[in-house]
């Protein structure tokens, strides 16, 4: 008898399809976490390159992993209203102050960089992947565009620049 339906193992009930729409992005204060922080529209998982090293021998070149390179992540915030001041913006006040331009000591001034973990979430609302990314901090942040003839929302977009993320296993899953 043909077997109906999804092929290659993927048929058990202990499948799960991840969605990109079931996930959250928590910065502690910034984003996704408490009432006085903004909701995530779009992000990331991480993006891992590694520098290679080479080996010259007499006849040939052998290339071997290096240094670990993460790459940057965007974050889009919807950019809401708040009865404090805009989240993003105290982030950067911790360490930078504009209006006297004057920078920070580290931890001086409260935390700058922070750790971040991005949630995926089955269709349950059960946590079935989760990241840390350690020592994240807004390389870019871009408070957007303003235009009289568009309707759409505020968003806010950062760059967030980190040292390094990794996966943690949720007991759900192992």
């Amino acid at each position: 008898m043909a077997r109906m339906g999804l092929q290659f193992g993927l048929e058990g009930q202990k499948t799960c399809l991840k969605r990109k729409f079931r996930w959250l992005l928590k910065i502690p204060e910034i984003s996704a976490s408490g009432v006085n922080s903004l909701p995530p529209a779009k992000s990331a998982r991480p993006t891992l390159n590694f520098k290679e090293m080479q080996a010259e021998h007499l006849t040939e070149t052998i290339y071997y992993p290096s240094k670990p390179d993460w790459k940057p992540i965007t974050l889009t915030l919807f950019d809401l209203k708040k009865p404090v001041c805009h989240p993003v913006f105290d982030w950067i006040q911790r360490q930078y102050d504009p209006c006297e331009g004057k920078w920070y000591k580290p931890f001086e001034n409260g935390v700058f960089k922070l750790t971040a973990t991005l949630e995926l979430y089955s269709g349950c609302g059960d946590i079935i992947e989760t990241w840390v990314f350690d020592n994240v901090w807004p390389q870019v942040s871009n408070f957007d565009e303003l235009d009289m003839g568009n309707s759409e929302y505020l968003v806010a977009d950062l760059t967030l620049r980190y040292d390094r993320a990794y996966i943690t296993c949720c007991p759900t899953c192992c």
